[in-house]
């Protein structure tokens, strides 16, 4: 690994150009002060050099899970990181994989020496377990170590969510463990922290949590939490997918998209009456719709489906947590602001459902990857997420085609105002969709919906797709 540190200068210099080349890029066709704002905060903290680095670290694989924004802004990350070790593939694909290119059953296997594995003993030090994690995770291959060390340690330790990362990462760069304490500084909290001796149940806990992160589980299956967004310690459970920092892209589109919404209408100061109702296909953990209603909790009403009742349960979990507090609990409850319930994309219907088929705006991030992709995942990801919210299919498009033929009905169009979809896709799809719903297209009218533009993420991808519904 090599790491790259700018001075104060190049990394002003840096920054403000990321900030031109995130405006051109995302922001351009729909520039307003509040993109403007948002696009200033994030690119003008230090951290933005890490963020924008190890996004692009990700680039060879769509699904890894880089540190968010709001993580690189909690934790203060200076240093850019390029990872050169190369990724660790799921077996169980590697199989079907040889099986049908060769004709013949057979995997090939590679035997690694794994040198004497450190103990983590009742009593260690933090600065101690710490170094001997660390050089565990290492001799596994373990995806980010140095994170899931610092991560998986604050936790075992019960350190703030908020602080437990940064304070650790502190204690790690220490050139040696101390054994006198000085206040001089005030780096004396850094020094106590470094000799905080483990407890027996904290050593036990750490030590399991570290046997599974070799293992390659996520760290946030481990934790059970996750930032997303400006939601600080999102709940995840396994089989639901880990939030990917692209999704936050995703989540500044639509505020943009609603914030246009609100203004033409003039309704921004009219209480419930004016709400902008959304639709969230595919909840999941309930990311997407939380961070929106988090934002404009008086202005949208956010109804998300989901076939998983698992996931139905944690999104309005999430909601409960984190939009309870926007609510008037004499008034009515957070399912004002945010619902989810049970049912597949294309079975919501008027005829089926009790709920009012006059939705504003759409969202999705379904399953996409095409199945002839699933094999270069890598493991912590096939063998812990479900292959259901991953794979969309032989070309991924399944469940976007069954959103697609939904939206008319959904977004039924009742005045002049137009009606949008923005989905999170995979980056061979814009081109697809472009073709198949090309506006006054044979097709696009057949089914009343056709193709308006693509945007790309930070890694240079077309990742998101607008679809507008037409008479």
């Amino acid at each position: 690994m090599m790491r790259v540190w700018l001075c104060p200068r190049h990394e002003q210099l840096y920054q403000i150009s990321m900030l031109l080349t995130l405006m051109s890029l995302s922001t351009l066709p729909s520039l307003n002060a509040n993109t403007i704002n948002r696009t200033l905060k994030l690119t003008m903290q230090p951290h933005f050099i890490a963020a924008t680095s190890r996004i692009r670290c990700a680039f060879a694989n769509p699904c890894r899970r880089t540190p968010t924004s709001s993580y690189l802004a909690r934790h203060q990350i200076r240093t850019t990181s390029f990872q050169t070790k190369p990724i660790q593939r799921s077996t169980k694909y590697q199989h079907n994989l040889h099986a049908s290119s060769n004709g013949e059953d057979k995997v090939e296997s590679t035997y690694h020496t794994i040198p004497t594995e450190q103990t983590i003993l009742p009593g260690c030090t933090t600065y101690d377990a710490l170094k001997k994690s660390l050089s565990v995770l290492k001799q596994h291959n373990a995806p980010e170590p140095e994170e899931s060390a610092l991560y998986l340690l604050s936790h075992a330790i019960d350190l703030s969510w908020e602080t437990g990362y940064r304070q650790l990462r502190d204690v790690l760069q220490l050139p040696f463990l101390p054994h006198n304490v000085s206040s001089v500084n005030g780096v004396s909290s850094v020094h106590n922290l470094a000799l905080q001796q483990l407890t027996d149940e904290q050593t036990t806990l750490f030590a399991s949590f570290i046997e599974r992160r070799k293992k390659y589980e996520p760290i946030q299956y481990i934790i059970g939490k996750w930032d997303f967004h400006q939601l600080s310690g999102l709940s995840i459970r396994r089989p639901m997918l880990c939030p990917r920092p692209e999704t936050e892209e995703l989540v500044e589109i639509l505020l943009a998209e609603i914030e246009e919404l609100i203004h033409n209408r003039g309704k921004k100061d009219k209480g419930s009456n004016g709400r902008i109702r959304i639709l969230d296909v595919g909840a999941g953990t309930g990311a997407i719709g939380i961070a929106i209603a988090h934002q404009l909790p008086h202005h949208v009403q956010v109804l998300a489906l989901d076939v998983l009742p698992e996931a139905v349960e944690l999104s309005n979990e999430n909601a409960q947590q984190f939009l309870s507090k926007f609510v008037d609990s004499d008034v009515g409850d957070v399912s004002s602001v945010y619902k989810a319930v049970l049912c597949p994309a294309k079975e919501f219907t008027a005829k089926s459902q009790q709920y009012p088929m006059n939705f504003d705006l759409v969202v999705s991030n379904p399953p996409y990857i095409p199945s002839s992709d699933m094999p270069s995942l890598s493991t912590d990801i096939l063998d812990y997420e479900s292959v259901e919210a991953l794979c969309g299919g032989d070309d991924g498009l399944d469940v976007i085609r069954d959103i697609v033929q939904r939206l008319p009905e959904w977004m039924p169009r009742k005045d002049e105002e137009k009606r949008y979809c923005w989905m999170e896709v995979d980056d061979s799809h814009p081109s697809l969709l472009e073709s198949w719903l090309a506006p006054g297209s044979s097709e696009s009218k057949r089914w009343s919906v056709e193709y308006c533009e693509r945007r790309n993420d930070f890694c240079g991808r077309s990742r998101f797709v607008k679809l507008r519904v037409i008479e």
